[in-house]
């Protein structure tokens, strides 16, 4: 018997499996969730990302039937589920805690869910038995959930999770409660599995490095509101908004004017930048750039934004050197990762002097300042 599960489940052929419009939650006059519009396509990993309190779990809430919405509605497979109760709806859920019981062993944990359902007895076991060796757990299938280490655990309640074959698998913080190593190597495995069995899988996060390395697609939630869905290349190269460019990893910000359409004036520097921007000179702008963008290497080749710099604080992470850079005759101190073989090669060290190139199709440029997360 197969433990795989067709991509395109429950979904007409070219349509998203989980579509959400117009969704709004309100708690009393407050409003969690407001307008949220998604498409999610068979097959997907879809990482819900944000701060505390953007949202992002009351979305899945909703999707589950566990904390309905006050107004939108919810299809699944080309089904409107947006009125229907939990146990009517077709996913499997792991949630922060695991939930696990603690007086049943690993085989009556995972099989729990078939047995409510009154399956016969010898399907049930071969269910069991597929599913913890799917987990690499088949050897711990009669010990209690005391007994094994946190990412055991979570492998249980994954197992439990897919035990019924669901069309959708929720994911809500799973790895929140292990520690740095741990969940670095349970994101390769959730992901593996995921790929394997094919099936569309919504991952709430608040761990950037969670939702860059395990989606398909990143939803950046913010107030109740979606800021940018995009892959994770989209998101972090391209932020839509100053939010998701100040959330999503690390960014110097600085305040600026339009001096026309492709350059600014910024900290008494003159920056260009790509592409250029349908606004009139002297509006006000915010121009955004990656530590790691700052170009120390080969700078006579690059023109454009070309400027010399005094090397301040320099601190040695362990695979670069986070760096500040003053340009003399402006007040621009920018914030650069700089590796370390640049920093060898060249011989940069705090008080010298180099030439840098700031490329202007690494420039982010908004027409506003950046709010705060």
């Amino acid at each position: 018997m197969s433990v795989a599960v067709d991509r395109a489940q429950g979904a007409r052929a070219g349509e998203p499996y989980l579509r959400i419009r117009g969704l709004t939650k309100k708690f009393g006059t407050f409003t969690a969730l407001e307008g949220i519009d998604l498409d999610v396509w068979p097959g997907e990993l879809v990482s819900f990302l944000g701060p505390s309190g953007c949202g992002k779990t009351t979305l899945l809430r909703a999707i589950a039937g566990l904390d309905p919405q006050t107004y939108g509605t919810i299809e699944q497979g080309g089904r409107d589920v947006s009125a229907l109760p939990v146990d009517a709806r077709d996913f499997g859920i792991v949630f922060q805690s695991y939930a696990l019981f603690p007086n049943l062993t690993v085989r009556a944990n995972v099989g729990y869910g078939l047995v409510s359902t009154r399956r016969p007895r010898a399907e049930i076991e071969e269910r069991v038995r597929e599913l913890l060796e799917l987990v690499g757990l088949a050897d711990q299938a009669d010990k209690y959930p005391a007994q094994l280490s946190g990412g055991q655990q979570q492998r249980v309640a994954l197992a439990r999770a897919l035990a019924l074959r669901p069309g959708l698998l929720l994911l809500d913080e799973p790895l929140s409660a292990l520690d740095a190593r741990v969940r670095a190597r349970l994101r390769g495995e959730i992901r593996d599995l995921q790929r394997r069995l094919g099936i569309t899988t919504i991952l709430v996060t608040h761990d950037q490095e969670e939702a860059l390395t395990m989606a398909d697609r990143i939803v950046v939630m913010s107030r109740g509101r979606i800021e940018q869905v995009g892959t994770p290349d989209e998101v972090y190269t391209r932020p839509a908004t100053p939010f998701v460019a100040d959330f999503i990893g690390k960014m110097n910000f600085f305040d600026g004017r339009l001096l026309d359409r492709d350059r600014a004036e910024v900290k008494g520097a003159e920056l260009r930048f790509a592409p250029p921007l349908e606004l009139g000179p002297g509006t006000r702008v915010t121009v955004c750039l990656r530590p790691e963008d700052v170009v120390v290497r080969d700078v006579d080749q690059r023109p454009a934004n070309r400027l010399e710099a005094e090397v301040g604080v320099m601190e040695f992470i362990g695979n670069h050197f986070q760096t500040t850079l003053h340009v003399p005759g402006t007040r621009l101190d920018i914030a650069a990762d700089l590796s370390i073989n640049a920093v060898r090669d060249l011989g940069i060290r705090p008080g010298r002097r180099i030439p840098i190139c700031l490329p202007p199709d690494r420039l982010r440029v908004f027409p506003e300042p950046p709010r705060p997360c």
